[in-house]
């Protein structure tokens, strides 16, 4: 199994889709994490959904699916981050105690989703939606039915070491606004189709395996795969921001307890430590320009 994105779509419908999978990039996620098994599985489906989602957007910068858990609940929050520009990825999960079991409503109970998409150019968007019951994919396809207009399948899969899953959108027609006349059942038999796909084929089996054995009887364009990686964003730079945005009274009484300021990179494990002389130096730039991380 690569780390990868397989776009293709169906030559006879208005329809595309995406498979990601996802093993060195997930195993380095987990590198420095000891996560429980169902936030593990829950932090893997949330990093191929974002991949997957990523896959759709047009245009380069970074998407962000957080997850925050309502008041009490297991998983207060869960980010996975995708650069489009380059096909990387980070992720990390934020739990109380040893949650033993359990999709995205039963760990996040009473919490929502956010979609946030920051391209290098243009304006910021979020999209904001309420959790399912049906889990993080049910979530998912509420937010595109409502939010883009756009019906959407998707199926996700993680067994704690590995992540994949698949994506199925019907479009409007060339030039119009309706699915094309040609082929009017088409959705519904797709649909139907990738209903038999198993959580252990989308793991273990090829993305060209799985659309043969899923769709060999449709005429499907098959593109080239995009490589996906692990990549940190944190910096130096940006964790001088984070401790300038504290503030220097909050900063300086860390100091005086701890004699360092250590700042630990949620997503890689990096640790930042900066002594009295460095606080000075951080606390005294103010010309420096703040940092974009939403969270370390």
């Amino acid at each position: 199994m690569s780390d990868a994105s397989q776009r293709f779509i169906f030559e006879n419908a208005d329809v595309r889709g995406e498979i990601v999978q996802l093993d060195q990039v997930f195993a380095a996620v987990r590198e420095h994490h000891d996560y429980p098994p169902a936030v593990a599985r829950l932090l893997g489906e949330a990093m191929v959904a974002a991949a997957l989602m990523c896959a759709t957007i047009r245009s380069d910068g970074v998407l962000s699916l957080q997850v925050e858990g309502g008041e009490g609940a297991a998983v207060s929050m869960l980010l996975a981050q995708v650069d489009a520009s380059d096909g990387t990825l980070r992720g990390t999960a934020r739990y109380e105690g040893e949650p033993a079991r359990g999709g995205l409503a039963e760990l996040c109970a009473g919490g929502r989703l956010a979609i946030t998409i920051e391209p290098e150019e243009g304006q910021r968007y979020q999209g904001v939606v309420g959790i399912d019951d049906g889990g993080l994919a049910a979530t998912l396809e509420a937010y595109f039915r409502d939010s883009e207009q756009l019906p959407t399948r998707l199926h996700l899969a993680c067994d704690g070491r590995r992540a994949g899953g698949l994506l199925l959108q019907r479009l409007p027609a060339s030039g119009g606004t309706q699915p094309t006349e040609a082929d009017p059942d088409a959705w519904d038999r797709i649909g139907y189709l990738a209903e038999t796909l198993t959580d252990r084929e989308l793991l273990e089996r090829p993305a060209h395996d799985v659309l043969h054995r899923l769709f060999h009887q449709e005429t499907v364009r098959v593109f080239e795969p995009r490589t996906l990686a692990f990549r940190c964003r944190c910096s130096a730079g940006r964790i001088a921001s984070i401790l300038r945005g504290l503030g220097r009274e909050e900063v300086e009484q860390v100091l005086a307890e701890e004699g360092v300021v250590e700042v630990r990179c949620q997503f890689c494990g990096a640790t930042y430590s900066y002594d009295r002389v460095d606080v000075a130096q951080v606390l005294s730039d103010a010309n420096a320009a703040p940092g974009s991380d939403s969270y370390h």
